[in-house]
This record gives C-alpha cells, structure tokens and sequence, in this order.
C-alpha cells in the first residue's frame, strides 16, 4: 500500500509539474492542450481482460447486480445469435442496454441451474477481450442437464462492456429443453 500511494504521489508530482512548465512557456510554444499531462490522465481504466475478469467474479459468486454492472449503458449483447424479435424470457437472441443486461442475467437465471462453470482461457488486447471454457447446466424447465463448450467476446468500452457475443452449442440447449 505504501509504494502504491509514493507511485501516486511521484505520478501526481510528475503531472503537476509538467503541467505548470507546459503554462509557463510562451504561448506559442506550449504544448497542444490534448498533451498536457492532468492528474485526470494519469488514471488508469481496467484493461479488456480485467473487465472480463470482473464479469466472471460477479457471476462466480452469484452477485447479479455486479454482472448487471460491468455492462455499459449503451451495451449489446448477443446471446448465441442476433435476432431482435426475440421474446420474453427467451434466452438466445438480442439485448440492448442496462435494461437489457437486466434481462439477460434475469434470463440465464430462469432457464439455467449451473451446475459447473469454468473458465479455461482468457486473453485481451486493447479493447477487444475473448475467453473460452465449459459449463454444465440444468435446465430449469426439464430437469435435464445441459453440457458444452463456450467462447465469449467483448469489447470494452470506458471500463464496461460495450459488446457481448457468447457462443455455446445452442442445438444441445435445444435438446435438453424438450420435455
């Protein structure tokens, strides 16, 4: 904790003073403001992967509200595929928004009792975060089980998930929902 706090303090001394010599020049020569370094640019904004990985936290321990929150205002989320009529508490389709991501996790809940979830591999790079696994599942309306391999992209925006795209084998979700 304390070399954290020195870090911050040298950052925050280091763009103090290069903000107060980039004033103290002559006006033509300052640097363009887009350049000065702020106390506001040095912080830090969790990478792809870190968002990912906070989404996975929040599912892990159940918390809907964390999942809920690690998506962006402005979030689309695909589950398996893109189709905007989808309906109700249909879980394969399209969401938009918060209220979308509500739904999506409200969804999940309704048709899913997880049985085993892991995450096998996650990697990101800039913006863009892709993570694959397996997960075992009871559907909730059958009873049956429900096993498959995952992919999932994202893509980050402002420290939230503005994009959302899950693959899983949709024809297996199919067969385990038929009573």
């Amino acid at each position: 904790m304390k070399a954290r706090l020195s870090l911050t303090a040298l950052v925050f001394a280091l763009a103090l003073s290069t903000q107060a010599a980039a004033e103290s020049k002559p006006a033509a020569a300052a640097a363009p403001k887009s350049k000065t370094m702020t106390a506001a640019a040095t912080t830090t904004t969790k990478s792809s992967a870190d968002v990912l990985k906070s989404f996975f936290e929040a599912f892990g321990k159940g918390d809907a509200d964390g999942v809920v929150n690690t998506f962006h205002q402005d979030a689309a989320i695909t589950a398996v595929r893109k189709a905007s009529d989808r309906k109700g508490e249909q879980l394969h389709g399209t969401y938009t928004g918060k209220a979308g991501a509500k739904e999506f996790v409200a969804n999940m809940g309704k048709a899913f009792d997880t049985k085993a979830f892991s995450v096998e591999h996650l990697i990101g790079e800039g913006d863009v975060a892709y993570a694959s696994g397996s997960f075992v599942h009871n559907i909730r309306s059958t009873g049956k089980p429900y096993a498959s391999d995952w992919a999932l992209k994202i893509i980050v925006k402002e420290g939230k998930i503005l994009e959302y795209h899950f693959y899983e084998d949709s024809a297996g979700f199919i067969e385990a929902s038929k009573k």
